[in-house]
């Protein structure tokens, strides 16, 4: 059965080894999503995304402060593409001279001590996994989701981020078991939550 979501949510990206070409560029490639199972058992289909939104305002930004009212939190711009099912986003840095903290970042980035960033995303449809299909029945799948941001960031998890997830995880799946009862819903499972980061917010679910 399709579920109806409008969810903001931010999930973990990796950067890509970087070329000669990405630094003398600027440039840094992350792999922002996969069809992969995530830590919450959530699944983005790679044919889901709408880039539409994140297209007309193409930021990267620093921890997610885009509503900082110091302008270098903003990073730079980038391009985003899917490639073999995986969404790939290429940020290219202010220069140094523009935008001091850019280049720290950059440079971090370069040395890999920045190599985490977190993607904002909305998914607006979504249903339990249906064997039949070659599905896990215990696992959620996104099938549209717009993007909205994503963010350098220094961790991909922190431990308080990591509570509001849990809680709100549980929220989701009781508000599709209380609008779907003829389906058997999965029991909750205990996650890691070590190789991948959900956050998201407290706004309802659309009715």
């Amino acid at each position: 059965m399709e579920i109806q979501l409008n969810k903001p949510v931010i999930r973990e990206a990796i950067v890509r080894a970087l070329s000669d070409a990405n630094k003398e560029n600027r440039e840094a490639e992350f792999v922002i999503s996969t069809e992969a199972v995530d830590s919450y058992g959530t699944v983005f289909r790679a044919d889901g995304w709408d880039l539409t939104r994140y297209n007309a305002n193409p930021i990267v930004c620093f921890q997610h402060r885009s509503s900082s009212d110091n302008p270098d939190m903003i990073l730079g711009t980038s391009t985003v593409r899917l490639e073999d099912k995986q969404l790939i986003a290429t940020v290219r840095f202010e220069a140094a001279e523009d935008n001091p903290l850019a280049e720290k970042v950059w440079r971090k980035v370069k040395n890999g001590t920045l190599r985490m960033a977190s993607v904002g995303a909305s998914p607006t449809r979504g249903h339990w996994g249906e064997r039949s299909a070659g599905e896990d029945p215990e696992v959620l799948y996104f099938d549209s989701s717009e993007l909205y941001e994503w963010s350098i960031v220094s961790m991909g998890s922190n431990p308080d981020a990591l509570k509001r997830n849990d809680e709100t995880m549980e929220a989701i799946r009781a508000k599709i078991i209380k609008e779907t009862p003829v389906i058997e819903a999965p029991a909750t499972k205990t996650r890691s939550t070590r190789d991948a980061q959900l956050i998201i917010n407290s706004n309802s679910l659309k009715k």
